[in-house]
């Protein structure tokens, strides 16, 4: 929903990553800790403006029964903000994969799909 997420951890293992989100079964695989790096997330906003270049990122975080800390900060366009395919980022080749939408009409969407609504 977000469309980035910036991580700065400590370096208590757990974060993990699906590359293909849309596989079954999901592969998970850990993210290592770096040293002064910062882990972005790419959310669905950002996979939509850049027709899939940047794809979204399902990712968890496991109990490894050590205390981990971890700070998120979260970047959301406004929400009458149109979100659709750069023009740099399509051709006749490679079209749009996602119709146009308004980024609270998108997050609404996917609120009441999580929850039934």
């Amino acid at each position: 929903m977000v469309w980035l997420r910036f991580y700065v951890t400590d370096g208590v293992p757990g974060l993990q990553i699906c590359r293909n989100k849309d596989r079954q079964p999901q592969i998970w695989e850990d993210v290592p800790h770096v040293n002064g790096a910062l882990i972005v997330n790419v959310g669905d906003m950002l996979e939509r403006w850049t027709n899939c270049l940047f794809r979204s990122t399902l990712h968890r975080v496991l109990a490894t029964g050590q205390k981990r800390y971890s700070i998120a900060f979260f970047i959301d366009p406004n929400s009458d903000c149109l979100v659709e395919c750069l023009e740099s980022c399509c051709s006749e080749n490679n079209p749009p994969r996602f119709p146009a939408i308004r980024s609270g009409d998108y997050l609404d969407a996917r609120i009441k799909a999580s929850y039934g609504l």
